[in-house]
């Protein structure tokens, strides 16, 4: 078994959109599973515009309306050294995808890096795995948004109970 918990980190462009989304999203369905202690959750950006700024108001409230609490959330930044403390790299389309990749030094690095929507088998099956991203839409684009994330983060969760068990194993 790991000596520390497993890592769990979602990326989208600026941190504070889509990957905040799936961070308070993913922590309070690790937290009401009872595997706090062992996983950890957390997102940042592929880019640097909004370090330290707190998430896009419409994504905070979507996520109150829906009982989740985003007013904590600081933006940062994905960097090349983050691969060294994470697990799994979830990226919300494939333009994150191929900017990690670039980041990434190894192959077991590149093996990390996920879309968000592979973890829905809705959206697998529809063959629709990227998370287009709500900032230049309404509310309605971050309502949608939301409900995408969401359904991710409940295959998210199994899979990571799944990984879980497997160290156990």
């Amino acid at each position: 078994m790991s000596s520390r918990p497993l890592h769990v980190t979602f990326v989208c462009s600026g941190n504070i959109c889509r990957s905040p989304m799936g961070h308070v999203i993913l922590t309070q369905l690790i937290d009401d599973a009872m595997l706090s202690d062992r996983v950890t959750v957390s997102s940042s950006g592929t880019g640097d515009w909004h370090v330290g700024d707190p998430a896009d108001p419409r994504t905070v409230a979507v996520l109150e309306a829906n009982g989740y609490d985003g007013s904590a959330h600081r933006a940062r930044q994905f960097t090349e050294a983050h691969f060294d403390d994470v697990d799994l790299v979830l990226a919300s389309d494939n333009g994150h995808v191929r900017h990690l990749r670039q980041l990434a030094r190894t192959p077991e690095q590149r093996d990390k890096i996920r879309l968000v929507r592979e973890f829905d088998p809705a959206a697998v099956a529809a063959g629709t795995l990227e998370t287009d991203d709500p900032w230049f839409g309404g509310e309605e684009h971050f309502v949608r948004c939301f409900g995408e994330v969401e359904a991710a983060c409940k295959g998210i969760l199994e899979h990571v109970r799944g990984r879980l068990e497997m160290e156990q194993g």
